[in-house]
């Protein structure tokens, strides 16, 4: 797999982030502390939140960002803190962002706290070497980039051939069945004297 985005010009492509997915226990987030920061303030937030309106615990986060001065990234994402808090339940930014506010301000539940604990064990686990290949067993040569070139248009599939004049026959013959009952009911007398006994 290539480790830059695909394009027209690959010579000017930027390398993707190497973790993105914060697998990698070295690697380090550059907006890990705004992250614990922000993830503290919900833990306390979320903590006070039981029996507080909406809009009350969108106050309460707002002043306590300001206090550890940092900001929420959106006005959605505020939204959406203050709803989960407003439910019992905190946010969570990241795993590990978590992890960092959870040594300084215990997280409100039980049940996050056991999930960063059990989080916490994973991560002392050591896996054996070999099991993934390097990094350079997955970078493609450029003769092997996939990228599409400009070149004749694809075939089309031929595996499950178009019938268009089957579907435009049903469209009519549906209408004409709707039309024949509806007809048949209006020439049924009213109260049930069709004839039948």
């Amino acid at each position: 797999m290539s480790s830059s985005p695909g394009g027209e010009d690959p010579s000017n492509a930027k390398p993707l982030d190497p973790d993105p997915a914060g697998r990698d226990p070295s690697a380090e987030d550059p907006g890990g502390r705004q992250k614990a920061l922000l993830q503290s303030v919900i833990f306390e937030v979320a903590r006070g939140a039981e029996g507080r309106s909406l809009a009350d615990i969108r106050d309460m986060l707002q002043s306590g960002f300001a206090r550890a001065g940092v900001a929420a990234p959106t006005n959605a994402w505020l939204d959406s803190v203050a709803s989960a808090a407003f439910y019992g339940e905190p946010y969570i930014i990241d795993l590990p962002a978590a992890l960092a506010a959870d040594a300084a301000v215990a997280a409100p539940t039980a049940g996050v706290r056991d999930r960063l604990a059990a989080r916490r064990e994973l991560r002392k686990e050591k896996l054996p070497a070999g099991i993934f290949p390097p990094a350079s067993a997955w970078e493609l040569a450029d003769s092997e980039v996939t990228t599409r070139a400009p070149g004749p248009a694809r075939e089309p599939d031929n595996r499950t051939p178009a019938r268009p004049g089957r579907r435009r026959l049903l469209l009519p013959a549906a209408a004409l069945g709707a039309a024949v009952l509806l007809a048949w009911r209006m020439t049924r007398k009213p109260g049930g004297t069709d004839g039948r006994n």
